[in-house]
């Protein structure tokens, strides 16, 4: 399930390798295959930690998208860009 540097398209000159050696873009979100990967291994029950080493995620990374599933029960990510929108105006 890794995902190679040359499989990243358009922004390979963006692209880094975090500490576990997987590849990642700054500033872009995982793959959903990756996202979706991550939540089937947490309700097989691996832990967060072993998560992370076996698809080379940072653990910061992986608690960040089972939080935001065990909340809301998406793996999309939240927006990037924009504005918020005013409540109460």
């Amino acid at each position: 399930m890794n995902y190679k540097l040359e499989n990243i398209n358009k922004h390979t000159s963006q692209a880094g390798v975090n500490q576990l050696g997987g590849v990642f873009v700054n500033g872009r979100p995982l793959p959903d295959c990756v996202r979706r990967r991550i939540v089937e291994l947490a309700l097989l029950g691996v832990r967060p930690c072993d998560i992370s080493r076996q698809l080379l995620v940072s653990h910061g990374c992986v608690s960040k998208i089972l939080t935001r599933f065990y909340e809301t029960g998406s793996i999309r990510p939240g927006s990037i860009g924009g504005s918020k929108t005013k409540v109460g105006q």
